[in-house]
This record gives C-alpha cells, structure tokens and sequence, in this order.
C-alpha cells in the first residue's frame, strides 16, 4: 500500500464538487440520445453501489479496517455520482422510466427514488441468490478479498478510462465539466483497489490463482446484471469505439496485465468482442448468444 496515502484519502473525502456546474447552460446545447443512453447507464450502476457493498460487508472484508475505511467513503462519493447524472439528464430534458420523475439541478435528494426502487425490486431473487453466491465464495476462499479488490480495479479503471473518452468525445461543455470533477474521485477509488490488489496478489500465489479463474470465467463489464444485457452492451460498445475507444482497450488490459499473475489475460479485448457480437447478432434477428455468467449476480 505505499503507493496509496489511504490517510490523505480519508481526510479529503467529500461529495463531489458541484457548484461550479453551469446547470442553467445544459439545455443550451442538445444531448445526444447515445450519450444519454450511456449516462442513464453509469447513473444506475453508480447509484446500486450500496447494493455491492451490503454483499461485501458480509464477507472476510469486514475484518480490515483499511478496507472498511475507505469503502465507507466509497460508497458515498458513489452515491452523489449518480445525483450528479441525474441531474445532469433531468436538465438535459430526458425523463427516464418507470415514472418519468421530474429531475433538475436542485432537485430534492435522493432523485429517481421510484426508478432505483424498480431497478433493485427487479434483481430481487437474482439479488438474494448473488448475495447467497458471495457468502459461500467469501467462506471456502481464503483470498476472497484479494479477488474483490482485483475485480474493484478492473471495474474502476474501466470507469474512469470511459469517462475520460466521453471528455474527448462529447461536444456538451457542461458535461465535460462535470465528468473531470467525477473523475477526480474515480482516479482515486481505482489507486486504492489497484494498491490493494498489487500488495494482496504480489504475496500469495493462491490468490494469483484464483483470481485469474474469477476474472477469466466469472467476470463481466461493470453493471452486468444491474441493467438488461442489451443496456450493458451498448454500453460498452459506445464508450469504446472507434480508433481512440480500440487504444483505451488495449491501455486497460496492459495496465491489468502488470499486477502480479495476471499477465495475458486480454479481458477487456474479449469483453468488447463479445459485446459487438451480440449486439451485431440482436441487429440481424438472430437469437442472441448466452448472457455472461456475471449477468446471474448482482
């Protein structure tokens, strides 16, 4: 953990900076449908963070208090993340399902109170049966903490490298300032997992191992099985195209492939690959291909 002041983190933890976001400028230029699409997306999975965090909390990593320490604050910057898309969409014009609640930039806290409800009552038994999957990974893994904090860096780097393309791509001024205050909070929850991972990894080949086989087989893009496959899908493949979205691709699998025993793994590669096919096949009429095992926890 030398290369993370956890300490430092702790003491500038807060939620994110937006009183310098121009909310009254949004409706002046127009926000694409795909990037709308995109940021209802984000805003979902950032909003079911403390979903993940009751089935973690269950586990041997509520023994650390340094992980405990910062998931605590994790989870808070998480949460006005995805205030913070909400309001940015409410603005934008965009009234989302199931009861196309009303959002603006001052809107009451929490927003979209009856879409996060329907999302979570959604995954129900999918969600108990995954916090059920957890208990049991978590009691006959000894590692299992080294195989979150990996599959946290993944996740986060993943976000961060996203949001970071859609400052490039967008053409929404307003929206560039907002993803860069984001991002700052990103940058910093993905030092922290990757820290962890590279210290918990580098000091025992059991957890090489295992979390190797959970990345190859079990996992899948951030916010699989939170939203339908289809949603996730397109995810991917907007925030990844292109020449520009290619090269993030092959960055996030190199910067994977340096923590210890993960090298060659290319799971972003496939994950993209496999993302393109399905939504290529869905386009054809043809049946789509069988949903990530990841897409079956939540």
């Amino acid at each position: 953990m030398l290369d993370f002041d956890l300490d430092r983190y702790l003491r500038a933890s807060k939620k994110v900076d937006l009183s310098g976001i121009a909310w009254d400028r949004i409706k002046d230029r127009p926000l694409p449908v795909g990037e709308a699409r995109c940021l209802a997306y984000t805003m979902d999975v950032e909003s079911h963070t403390i979903i993940f965090l009751r089935d973690l909390l269950a586990t041997r990593a509520a023994f650390e208090p340094e992980v405990t320490a910062f998931l605590s604050c994790w989870v808070y910057e998480e949460l006005w993340h995805g205030e913070a898309f909400s309001r940015f969409l409410g603005e934008a014009g965009y009234v989302l399902g199931p009861d196309g609640e009303r959002v603006w930039g001052d809107a009451p806290y929490p927003s979209r109170v009856t879409r996060n409800e329907w999302i979570r009552r959604k995954l129900a038994g999918k969600g108990y049966l995954s916090h059920v999957a957890t208990l049991a990974a978590a009691a006959l893994v000894k590692d299992f903490v080294a195989v979150h904090m990996t599959w946290g860096a993944v996740n986060e780097l993943s976000t961060l490298t996203g949001y970071n393309l859609e400052v490039e791509r967008t053409g929404h001024p307003v929206l560039r300032d907002l993803l860069r205050q984001i991002i700052k909070d990103e940058r910093r929850h993905f030092a922290f997992y990757r820290a962890q991972a590279r210290m918990r990894l580098g000091r025992s080949a059991r957890a090489r191992k295992v979390t190797r086989w959970a990345l190859e087989h079990v996992w899948a893009p951030v916010g699989t099985g939170v939203r339908p496959q289809h949603e996730t899908d397109f995810a991917v493949c907007f925030a990844f195209e292109g020449k520009a979205g290619r090269a993030a691709v092959e960055e996030m699998d190199q910067t994977i492939d340096e923590l210890p025993g993960l090298g060659g793994l290319h799971i972003w590669r496939r994950a993209v690959a496999e993302a393109q096919r399905r939504q290529r096949l869905s386009a054809e009429g043809k049946p789509r291909q069988a949903t990530p095992l990841a897409a079956f926890r939540a």
